[in-house]
């Protein structure tokens, strides 16, 4: 195991202590560095040497994460599947959380491997899971905007297309971006709006409890809006990291559709669109964030996730009359993007 770093002793000491106090009882705590993500957040895992338990510690540089808004979203939220916060320090940026443990539904797909139907049934578990958390109306989620929407999507013309890859945009292409952005922000506008986790993907949802009786723990959850109610349905379902069968998709979001107060009485078709808007939406998105985390924080990690993110972008987008005209672009960006060597060569994660 790697040395950790200077923050990292800082925050296993702040947490040996904390441990102590809240168990009263001496702890051997060995720290592991978990998975980097898309954040300037670094996470490790807390075991005890003198027994079985786990934690889960969390550096967040106050100057770079809203820690207040975190720490009021993991009270709001507790009981709906996100980790207790046991102890916190705002100054320092330190926290220690409960073990949601260490299965993620990335492992749970691998181990499923072309099994349609248990597939569907843990995709259907996570979906199900996001029923109480779509109930919550307080004012400490605030609403996703339309200039937010609009911010995002302007993410990857900026910082992929232009910053990463050097590409120029013609009047046309502008056109045509200002023209699908504005199609996709109205069909997520126009949805019910509820509240959405926002980075509801395989790598930060994890199965907890008796194998028999699974559950979903949420991680990763404080930059929770009041947003379009098919956005985290979007996310699971049209993953960056993971991709799934059409017809699995269809299925589960059927089963969500048909079970949601909010989404019960639309028809099938339009459900779908406001679905696939969405993905087209996020995944966009995604590609701006990727390219930025590499330009502008050092972090390589998700550069690799680009080539196919964008292709199946391209795919979304033609498949409906309404985004169609993007298509193309996205494709040209996708063929790009699959002969960067930067891009291709970078398979970190």
């Amino acid at each position: 195991m790697p040395a950790l770093n200077t923050t990292a002793q800082l925050l296993s000491h702040w947490c040996s202590q904390q441990l102590q106090t809240l168990f009263s009882a001496p702890c051997q705590i060995l720290a592991h560095p978990l998975r980097v993500e898309a954040s300037h957040r670094e996470f490790y895992r807390l075991q005890d040497a003198l027994s079985e338990r786990s934690w889960v510690a969390m550096s967040s540089p106050p100057s770079l994460e809203n820690n207040e808004q975190f720490a009021a979203l993991a009270e709001l939220f507790h009981g709906l599947g996100t980790p207790k916060v046991l102890a916190a320090d705002q100054v320092n940026g330190f926290f220690l959380m409960e073990d949601l443990g260490s299965v993620h539904l990335s492992d749970a797909y691998l181990r499923f491997g072309a099994d349609h139907t248990a597939l569907t049934d843990i995709l259907n578990l996570a979906l199900d899971a996001l029923k109480p958390l779509q109930k919550l109306a307080d004012p400490q989620i605030p609403p996703y905007t339309e200039d937010r929407l609009i911010m995002e999507f302007d993410l990857c013309a900026e910082w992929f297309a232009r910053s990463l890859m050097s590409l120029p945009l013609s009047a046309n292409d502008h056109t045509t971006l200002a023209a699908a952005r504005s199609t996709l922000v109205d069909a997520m506008l126009e949805q019910p709006q509820v509240c959405v986790h926002r980075d509801y993907h395989c790598r930060n949802l994890l199965l907890s409890g008796d194998p028999d009786s699974p559950r979903i723990g949420m991680v990763d959850f404080q930059d929770a809006l009041i947003g379009p109610a098919l956005y985290d349905a979007a996310s699971l379902l049209e993953d960056c990291y993971a991709v799934h069968d059409d017809a699995v998709i269809a299925t589960a979001l059927h089963r969500f559709a048909s079970r949601s107060e909010v989404l019960a009485g639309e028809a099938q078709e339009k459900v779908s669109w406001w679905h696939d808007a969405c993905a087209i939406q996020r995944h966009i998105k995604a590609v701006g964030i990727f390219a930025r985390l590499h330009l502008r924080d050092g972090k390589s990690s998700h550069l690799h996730y680009i080539p196919s993110v964008l292709a199946r972008t391209s795919a979304l987008t033609a498949a409906h009359d309404a985004t169609q005209m993007l298509s193309p672009l996205l494709g040209e960006w996708a063929e790009q993007a699959a002969t960067n060597s930067l891009l291709i060569g970078n398979n970190a994660s």
